[in-house]
């Protein structure tokens, strides 16, 4: 991948994990966020804090080149489409940071040996 994308790549899974703390501190009610109008159970803010983890965890894992990283990308991705199908209304285009950063997964795993 070239310099560009891999920045790229880095600022799509950082802005998108940090957009899933929005729905942890809605649950937990440390801000109010009229954009996320469902209400977000304390179990599920806890899944959407998870994602964030996972998410801001890919990224130095991605760039010390650690042959896991993808792993990690991997289950941030599927926790946070689970978050997202909960709260479709109002948080359905994750789903599209969740594909580009699927399709780099699949892009950076091909060329491995």
């Amino acid at each position: 991948m070239s310099a560009v994308l891999k920045i790229l790549f880095v600022a799509i899974v950082a802005v998108h994990g940090l957009i899933h703390l929005m729905g942890f501190a809605k649950a937990f009610k440390y801000a109010d966020l009229e954009q996320l109008t469902q209400p977000i159970s304390k179990p599920f803010g806890l899944l959407w804090l998870t994602s964030t983890g996972l998410f801001l965890l890919t990224i130095p894992l991605y760039l010390t080149r650690i042959d896991w990283w993808w792993v990690v990308a991997l289950a941030a991705i599927i926790v946070s489409q689970i978050v997202i199908l909960f709260s479709w209304q109002d948080a359905k285009f994750g789903t599209i940071a969740n594909v580009l950063i699927l399709i780099a997964i699949a892009f950076e795993v091909s060329k491995m040996p």
